[in-house]
């Protein structure tokens, strides 16, 4: 008997035994029409970008977005190269991508095969959802179905059903609650999930209490503004990193100045305006309120030639105004450099953390070095958590390097899951009922 249309088939674009560059293609076993889930990018040695594999976009009927992250966005407007599929998200999604995908292609516009006009076109047939609201694709007899994934402000984990079969997407999702979120709604999630495509990005570690990490960030502060007349840059990603380190240092209240510079400023604008999808809204908003929002070259100028605190884009050094403070107060060890995003290997941010170089001047760092974890991925050990609970009958892991994602397999199996799979790109998965 022919499976064709029995059941869904899932096919890995991008995110197979890799961070970042997640895209799943969704179709009814041997059929064309699809849907996708995701369509990122990641960036090679040279950070020159590398976009997920493709599928011709004639056949994709929607595209749904987990959340703006560039490794989650930065192929989609490519299909509104030659098609022009809806594509769903949250509120802050589609305003973050606005910011995210026209600051991408300023950077990197040569080495990419879509425009700003592709862009436009995808966020203006875009349709924002929110949590818990059903999409009906009739195409393909699917339903697809939002839940808060504690991620980033807006982000969202899918739960696909087709004829009964339950398929979940989690994108990148935290399960922990921070200042600025809730952490995943998992409570809100069927407890008859037949497949889950889980990311496991620290499938293999677990990360430090919340707590300890914020104390040690206040006492380094403490200590270079406070004791030493220093100054602390902290580059930070302008998506929920920033902002998160903007309500810690609100909360604290330390009594020194805080400068706030780069895409967070924009970004921020967009959270305090969807207050419904934070957890702190008035911390925010207080820390957007007290501290100076740098907003030219005047202010930029000015804010590191006293003691402070400085929260600059771009999290893993590649340009923006964190790169011009690190070259300003890199070479006075009274001041000190805190990285609290993840440094991926190549990045400019990795190697100073490597071999103490700045980048471009290839100057020793005389500055103090610190790497703080604020991550906002789940650990293993919330990850093993989030899978107990929603107790899948098969689980798929993608967003994980392969050796990651082979351990991470090992401790699900523990559980008791019935199939365990590390995923591979451009492999198709049937999940058949």
């Amino acid at each position: 008997m022919s499976l064709k249309g029995k059941g869904l088939e899932v096919t890995v674009l991008g995110g197979g035994g890799e961070v970042g560059r997640l895209s799943l293609l969704v179709r009814r076993i041997g059929e064309r029409d699809a849907i996708l889930i995701d369509a990122g990018i990641n960036f090679d040695e040279e950070d020159k970008p590398i976009l997920a594999n493709t599928y011709p976009p004639k056949y994709i009927k929607a595209i749904f977005l987990t959340h703006a992250h560039l490794d989650h966005t930065g192929t989609a407007p490519l299909y509104y190269v030659s098609g022009c599929p809806k594509t769903y998200a949250s509120k802050p999604t589609l305003e973050m991508s606005k910011y995210i995908l026209e600051d991408f292609l300023k950077l990197n516009g040569y080495y990419t095969p879509y425009e700003h006009l592709e862009v436009k076109k995808m966020l203006d047939e875009a349709k924002m959802i929110s949590f818990k609201e059903e999409v009906t694709i009739s195409e393909l007899d699917i339903t697809v179905k939002p839940f808060n994934a504690g991620h980033i402000p807006g982000s969202m984990m899918y739960l696909i059903n087709h004829n009964g079969l339950n398929v979940l997407v989690t994108g990148d999702i935290n399960t922990i609650e921070t200042r600025l979120m809730p952490a995943a709604d998992v409570e809100s999630i069927p407890r008859n999930v037949d497949a889950l495509f889980i990311e496991a990005t620290y499938g293999s570690s677990d990360h430090p209490p919340r707590r300890l990490s914020e104390e040690r960030l206040i006492a380094i502060i403490e200590e270079v503004v406070l004791d030493r007349g220093g100054t602390v840059l902290i580059p930070a990603f302008s998506i929920a990193r920033g902002q998160e380190v903007m309500m810690i240092l609100a909360e604290r209240d330390l009594g020194v100045d805080v400068a706030v510079d780069g895409m967070i400023r924009q970004i921020t604008e967009v959270f305090l305006s969807n207050p419904s999808y934070m957890n702190n809204y008035k911390l925010l908003e207080k820390a957007y309120r007290e501290f100076l929002i740098v907003r030219g070259w005047q202010d930029r100028n000015k804010v590191w030639k006293k003691p402070g605190v400085i929260i600059a884009s771009a999290g893993m050094l590649k340009g923006g105004p964190s790169l011009y403070y690190l070259k300003k107060l890199g070479g006075n060890p009274r001041n000190a450099i805190v990285l609290v995003s993840f440094q991926a290997p190549g990045s400019p941010g990795r190697r100073l953390l490597e071999e103490g170089l700045m980048p471009d001047t290839n100057e020793p760092l005389k500055a103090r070095l610190e790497w703080i974890d604020l991550s906002s991925h789940a650990d293993r050990k919330g990850l093993l958590k989030f899978i107990e609970k929603v107790k899948p009958t098969e689980v798929y892991i993608v967003h994980s390097d392969i050796d990651t994602a082979r351990d991470f397999a090992k401790q699900v199996e523990m559980l008791g899951v019935e199939k365990v799979v590390v995923t591979n790109n451009m492999e198709t998965y049937k999940l058949s009922y």
